[in-house]
């Protein structure tokens, strides 16, 4: 090969090496995307806000200490509206347009169920923030992409329940939501009284999500003459209206409730019948308890309001950790998330998933609250 020749190759080589290295520097500078699509709008905007507040306090914290691996990430946020429907089609968005590798949401299980299907053919894991039990059902294909932020009902509702065996009541009536969160802990509830022998189910009633005149089912769980009532809502905006309307027909025992209830809206929204509420918590909005690190961390961003902090902020330090590992894919991060172990977060326990369990946390993380003078109180 003469001298030109070689020459010529090897100009050529070095230029494509140095196209390689600039093209590899320009990738290495991308920002890593992460999708959030969560309700800021709609029945569970209270959770919504709340949940973005910390999801993006997290990862301020994380590009204000140089991202990861000098990358930045760029949270995508869409308002799912509490809709089904549009969640679905914003997940679709934001996977083919947006390249997100990770998606972080939805705030309800029946948004959350709308898209797990796509999100998984399109190798994206999703985080979401809900206690509806389907969405980690390992007989589901989407269920090995899926890694809940939140105790499932599965944890809280027993929990709820046993609570209320305790004090000794016998005639339970059950409120709940018409959505996949509300039918699932209904039939639960069902279900949890029958084995136990002792508690006779007087009355199963629910309602939509929306509806706004809760007099009918109040008035037939009065008529019932229950000694408590178990409410299956995760809404604020609902629980609160039913408790007050428990109060004006009359009806006064103790409410018990799920731990997304424990928000300071729902003393709000109930005003003095939220002093019938007893209810599983994972944080108390009122009294910081083990969960100081989170109370300083949504400091400048907010404070803490209730559940949706907890939950904003432990998934956040998930997917974080995931890429911390080194995931670059949606896939990657799916397969860091069963291997990396214990993730401190912050929540009063550790997050843990493993190939078999994709549900986060355990009982030991909850602890029981009620309401006094307009403000949670430990039991």
């Amino acid at each position: 090969m003469s001298m030109k020749r070689r020459s010529a190759l090897s100009a050529a080589a070095g230029l494509c090496a140095l196209s390689a290295l600039g093209l590899a520097k320009a990738q290495g500078n991308e920002p890593i995307k992460i999708g959030v699509l969560i309700a800021l709008s709609g029945p569970a905007a209270a959770y919504g806000a709340e949940e973005r507040r910390a999801i993006e306090a997290v990862f301020a914290q994380v590009n204000a200490q140089g991202g990861i691996k000098g990358r930045k990430v760029e949270l995508v946020v869409r308002d799912t509206k509490t809709n089904p429907t549009e969640a679905a089609r914003l997940a679709n968005q934001v996977i083919a347009d947006d390249k997100v590798i990770a998606i972080i949401g939805a705030t309800t299980g029946s948004e959350t169920l709308a898209f797990a299907d796509a999100a998984m053919r399109a190798q994206v894991p999703v985080f979401p923030m809900v206690g509806t039990p389907s969405v980690t059902d390992p007989e589901k294909p989407y269920s090995r992409w899926v890694y809940r932020m939140s105790v499932p009902l599965t944890t809280d509702l027993p929990a709820s329940f046993n609570r209320m065996v305790k004090d000794g009541k016998k005639r339970m009536a059950i409120f709940s939501e018409e959505d996949a969160y509300g039918q699932q802990g209904s039939a639960m509830a069902v279900e949890l009284a029958k084995k136990h022998g002792g508690v006779e189910v007087v009355e199963n009633i629910s309602a939509p999500k929306t509806a706004t005149d809760l007099t009918t089912q109040a008035t037939k769980i009065r008529n019932a003459r229950p000694d408590a009532v178990l409410l299956v809502t995760a809404s604020t905006g609902s629980g609160g209206a039913f408790l007050r309307k428990l109060q004006q027909v009359g009806l006064n025992v103790p409410v018990y409730g799920m731990a997304g209830i424990v928000q300071k809206q729902i003393i709000t929204s109930g005003g003095s019948a939220a002093d019938m509420l007893i209810a599983p918590a994972l944080v108390n909005p009122d009294e910081p308890g083990p969960l100081k690190e989170l109370f300083a961390l949504m400091k400048e961003n907010g404070g803490v309001d209730g559940f949706g902090a907890v939950l904003g902020a432990n998934a956040a330090a998930s997917v974080a950790e995931a890429l911390k590992s080194g995931a670059t894919t949606g896939a990657q991060v799916r397969d860091a998330m069963e291997k990396i172990g214990t993730i401190k977060g912050y929540a009063a326990g550790p997050i843990r998933f493993t190939a078999t369990d994709h549900d986060s946390w355990g009982p030991e993380t909850l602890f029981f609250v009620t309401v006094r003078d307009g403000k949670f109180k430990n039991l």
